[in-house]
């Protein structure tokens, strides 16, 4: 099978806060993701050389803006809305409320792009004989929440950010694809 030329028109995306995997797709508009630069500047010699300095990788953000249709259910499967911004108070039924909170919630943010018609989440297997194309961000804090009615219809952009390692090392980050030789499987 040959692979598309574009991702385009759709994506899967999933956040699981430790207990709950919910789908934000069918409110979100655009995905952008800044992986977060390798900063390196060089410092010149007396001999008239250069030396390389590294920083560590900064910070990676995942930004989406999409039109939400209600705060959100924590416990959902499907969200109307992202306003888990506040975090505490957020009710198990309708009707729901969010006070704002000091407490804060880490989610996992995985993104999918795929020409398999048998996948139904950013967590499904990719089938082999399928192209696909994932992001996993562990350790994302949800940073902002921006709702605005500029244009006459209500928007928000969500920005989850997440370091590029835990405090132990290991990646946060993880991407991977299949060219529809093999499987990807299901997280």
């Amino acid at each position: 099978m040959a692979a598309p030329d574009a991702w385009t028109e759709v994506a899967f995306i999933n956040l699981n806060d430790g207990t709950t995997d919910s789908q934000i797709q069918a409110i979100t508009e655009t995905i952008d993701i800044d992986q977060g630069d390798k900063p390196m500047e060089s410092i010149p010699t007396i001999a008239g050389g250069r030396l390389k300095k590294f920083s560590p990788q900064e910070d990676t953000s995942i930004t989406f803006e999409g039109y939400p249709i209600g705060i959100g259910d924590k416990t959902a499967a499907t969200q109307e809305g992202l306003d888990l911004f506040f975090n505490a108070g957020t009710d198990a039924e309708a009707p729901f409320s969010a006070t704002s909170s000091r407490s804060r919630t880490t989610f996992t943010v995985t993104i999918l792009w795929t020409d398999d018609s048998t996948a139904t989440a950013a967590k499904s297997e990719v089938a082999s004989g399928s192209c696909g194309l994932r992001y996993v961000f562990a350790n994302c804090d949800l940073i902002s929440c921006k709702p605005s009615y500029t244009d006459g219809i209500l928007k928000a952009t969500y920005i989850f950010k997440c370091p590029a390692f835990n405090k132990a090392g290991t990646a946060n980050i993880t991407s991977s694809s299949t060219d529809g030789t093999a499987a990807l499987p299901a997280l």
